[in-house]
């Protein structure tokens, strides 16, 4: 009898032992978000984002610029993700990238950000990527976003997180620069 406890103590010390080498225990956000991609469309132009989960679409149609609008988002505890997709209006054309940038940067300024911009390209479409932090809510956040017009449609897709958010951060590294702009097809 004492043989059989002394070997099924020593099995489960093993077994447990096995389970720490292995990573047991250690969790990760692959273990959390099923990460897939989304595509959306607005007027003639489609992108696909790489995402935690799936975003749903806002029923508000119009920016608080007069702009017809899509807008979509998802929120959790760990991060915010939004894209908005403004199109023209017959007499109201839409703003330059460098315009809208400028106009975020002033945005940011008055929520004392610190952000960085620069000049990126999206599958042949080139962007502007706004990096940087900012307080609100009483913590510090992190936010990337992507700014480019496409077929008509001036994009604004936004990814924000606590900046001491390891899940937020690593959920963002996962799906930045992941965004694929589709070409339109000759013919």
């Amino acid at each position: 009898m004492k043989v059989q406890v002394k070997r099924s103590l020593i099995t489960v010390l093993l077994g447990a032992s096995l389970l720490m080498m292995a990573g047991c225990g250690t969790q990760n956000v692959m273990d959390t978000y099923s990460f897939g991609n989304q595509v959306i469309h607005s007027g003639k132009s489609e992108i696909t984002i790489a995402l935690p989960y799936e975003m749903g679409k806002s029923p508000q149609s119009e920016s608080n610029d007069g702009y017809p609008m899509d807008l979509y988002g998802s929120n959790s505890a760990h991060i915010m993700i939004q894209v908005q997709a403004l199109q023209a209006l017959p007499n109201k054309p839409l703003p330059t990238v460098d315009d809208y940038v400028k106009g975020r940067e002033s945005e940011f300024a008055s929520l004392a950000a610190t952000i960085t911009t620069e000049q990126i390209d999206l599958n042949g479409v080139p962007a502007t990527k706004i990096m940087g932090t900012f307080p609100g809510q009483n913590r510090q956040n992190s936010i990337s976003q992507y700014v480019f017009i496409n077929e008509g449609v001036l994009w604004n897709i936004t990814y924000v997180y606590p900046t001491d958010d390891q899940v937020g951060a690593d959920i963002s590294k996962e799906i930045q620069n992941k965004i694929y702009v589709t070409q339109k097809k000759e013919g």
